[in-house]
């Protein structure tokens, strides 16, 4: 589609932003820890002040490789077959990244468990002798619900298989201080690590949180911090042009100012991994106070003509992987206009350089934003919510069950109120479930995907599909994030981040549960616990969301999905009520030339239709801009007249067409579209009336 801005280069677009960056000293203060580049009042000050250790954290771990790399011979010559990470969020997506990379063979396999999915924790007890198997408890605060869980199974499965000084084979990753500390102390664990408390979980890929796991699988953990103390001294450099993260971060900030805010990564197929670790530092930091950058990774690359102009793209390339036919799809983004910014790694090991280069970038992004990135004010709402639905069940109480609107044999629909007020959905249910989420996007939002399902081959595979479908029928950015990994990363964005996203979180029921040792709930309920929490704080956030809970087993329910999504009916195909019923009768009496000998059903089998979407009826307006939408059946043109001033021609996109309303003045206004159908006559849809503040 076409662009409303070419941007093609992204640091000559920036070039005020960098400017300021200059004006302000940001690297210097930066490394003087001055809190005052995001916030000034006492509480936010205090926050920030602590929360900045990742600054000199490569040039503290260089001191500790040595230990590191003994500790990860000791745990392989005592005969260690797997190291299976239990922790969330920080803990375990740097892991996830490093075991994806650097598994070196003859070294324990590392496994990065991050779920509570009965399924998932089945697999991958399934996968390991928990007798020869180093579990790795990580958690900074040392209470996270998921790991503490999951500690509980699987030392209840050591002693059940007797065996001997169970604790040997348990590590803690933790805080100073924290009941994970005593927990470990007190049940023998092998080693504690205790990691510097002024370094939040999302900023601790270079301290012990990452390079315990990394050091366990095998990794040269002294070339991993020699690339990322290389690039802590770049980005010491006072000219942001000459700063690597300061550069990228300004980028961001920038772009995401100018409307794109969706940060598009593209990663070597061997490093793909690491764009979740950057989704969740990227959108956990930035998505609050009604801002935030959203990270799109893993998203299959399409052609320029597919994207709206709200991406901004990253490309990452890794010396000596063959020219792809990626490279023909990324030149021609260039070449439409689509600024992409190019990162270079001379090999796997440079990752060490783009944790810090990427940590750097996102505080100085939440500095051109205005926001303090370094907390998380809106993750709280979820796990309230969760421990509630908890509580009821160990105090032997039944929480109370959500009543689906719509349920058949394949799944059951909830939506939230801000989702159930749009007229224009209320018919799709059955035939095209997703349509419902689909019907309520705007120009420029993104579509998230949120999955409480377990990660097999085949799961994994229809996601990936189902994803493909939704993106292709929106031409939206769309975003995919298991349950309940995400409300530890991209949770933060949805619910503290701008309105411009639409919520599908898919649920399933258990195959087969796992009971959690010492509670009176299961794996299955907790999960169940944690995606009803998270639907109720959106939902609490006057988001657009729905949720979709699955019947029979997940991978054939997304099948069926799928097929439902990916051959939707055709528009008055559905029960059609509300204005389009009453403009379709209109249509009909302009068409109709003898009168019903019978009285009979005056809605016409016609499918033409011409809507004023948004503003709603009555919708109180209180920007200067708004972006009208229109719906309308396959036409030649589509035009509005606002207070029956001349017409103005609307624009198509994303199944759409829209008129940019902006400089209006206050008051009540009506609004009027017609359309030019393919013939050469018009159909005028009903009058909407907003109001103006």
């Amino acid at each position: 589609m076409p662009l409303n801005k070419i941007i093609s280069d992204p640091v000559r677009a920036s070039a005020g932003t960098l400017k300021e960056m200059q004006d302000s000293s940001f690297a210097a203060r930066l490394w003087r820890k001055d809190p005052e580049l995001w916030k000034k009042d006492a509480a936010n000050k205090k926050q920030i002040s602590g929360a900045l250790g990742w600054l000199d954290i490569p040039f503290k771990m260089a001191l500790k490789a040595k230990e590191l790399e003994s500790f990860a011979l000791e745990i392989k010559n005592a005969g260690f077959t797997h190291a299976l990470l239990m922790g969330m969020g920080g803990s375990s997506l740097a892991p996830e990244v490093i075991s994806s990379v650097f598994q070196k063979p003859g070294f324990p396999r590392l496994i990065v468990l991050d779920t509570t999915d009965p399924g998932w924790i089945g697999l991958a007890a399934g996968e390991i002798n928990p007798d020869k198997t180093l579990f790795i408890f990580a958690s900074k605060s040392g209470g996270t619900i998921e790991p503490s869980s999951q500690f509980k199974y699987f030392w209840d499965l050591l002693k059940k298989n007797r065996t001997p000084r169970p604790g040997s084979r348990f590590i803690a990753i933790t805080d100073a201080g924290t009941s994970l500390e005593k927990l470990a102390r007190d049940s023998g664990f092998r080693r504690i690590f205790t990691n510097p408390s002024d370094i939040g979980g999302r900023f601790s890929a270079l301290s012990y949180f990452g390079l315990v796991p990394a050091a366990v699988c095998g990794a040269d953990i002294g070339k991993l911090l020699e690339r990322a103390a290389a690039a802590a001294n770049l980005c010491k450099a006072t000219k942001p042009a000459e700063n690597p993260g300061v550069l990228l971060g300004a980028l961001m900030g920038a772009m995401a100012l100018e409307g794109r805010d969706k940060l598009t990564l593209i990663m070597p197929k061997k490093l793909e991994a690491f764009s979740l670790w950057v989704e969740q530092l990227v959108a956990e930091s930035t998505g609050k106070e009604g801002k935030g950058i959203v990270p799109v990774c893993q998203e299959e690359l399409s052609g320029p003509d597919k994207y709206q102009d709200d991406r901004f793209f990253v490309l990452a390339r890794l010396a000596g992987d063959e020219e792809s036919a990626a490279d023909k799809k990324i030149e021609a983004l260039r070449e439409a206009g689509h600024p992409v910014y190019e990162i270079s790694l001379a090999d796997p090991y440079d990752l060490g350089g783009e944790f810090f280069r990427w940590e750097v970038a996102t505080a100085a992004a939440g500095a051109v934003l205005g926001i303090n990135p370094f907390d998380q004010p809106d993750v709280q709402a979820a796990k309230t919510l969760t421990l509630s639905a908890l509580s009821e069940m160990s105090a032997g109480r039944k929480p109370r069950a959500a009543v689906p609107e719509f349920s058949n044999g394949s799944f059951s629909m909830f939506s939230s109120a801000a989702l159930k007020s749009r007229p224009e959905v209320e018919s799709l249910y059955g035939s095209d479930p997703l349509g419902r989420a689909l019907s309520a996007l705007k120009e420029r939002e993104y579509l998230g995907l949120l999955a409480y399902l377990p990660d097999t081959p085949a799961v994994r595979q229809e996601l990936k599909k189902l994803r493909e479908t939704l993106k292709s029928r929106a031409s939206s950015a769309t975003l995919m994030s298991y349950g309940p990994r995400y409300l530890h990363s991209s949770g933060q964005l949805h619910k503290g981040g701008p309105d411009n996203a639409v919520f599908i979180i898919l649920t399933h029921d258990a195959v087969k549960d796992i009971i959690i040792p010492g509670e009176k709930y299961t794996f299955w309920q907790l999960e169940m616990a944690q995606a009803q929490g998270d639907f109720e704080a959106l939902d609490a956030k006057k988001r657009r969301a729905i949720r979709l809970h699955l019947k029979g087993l997940p991978a054939v329910s997304l099948s069926h999905l799928n097929a439902m999504s990916s051959k939707p009916e055709k528009p008055g195909s559905n029960k059609i009520e509300g204005e389009e019923r009453e403009m379709l009768r209109l249509a009909s009496k302009k068409t109709t030339t003898a009168k019903p000998t019978t009285k009979t059903d005056t809605t016409p089998v016609s499918n033409e239709y011409v809507v004023v979407d948004y503003p709603e009826t009555l919708e109180t307006i209180t920007s200067r801009h708004y972006s009208v939408r229109i719906g309308a059946c396959d036409c030649a043109s589509v035009e509005i007249s606002v207070d029956d001033q001349p017409w103005h021609t609307c624009r198509y996109s994303v199944g759409f067409w829209w008129y940019d309303w902006n400089n209006f003045a206050p008051g009540t206004h009506q609004l009027v579209a017609r359309m030019r159908k393919r013939t050469g006559e018009y159909l005028i849809s009903k009058r909407r009336r907003c109001r103006v503040i």
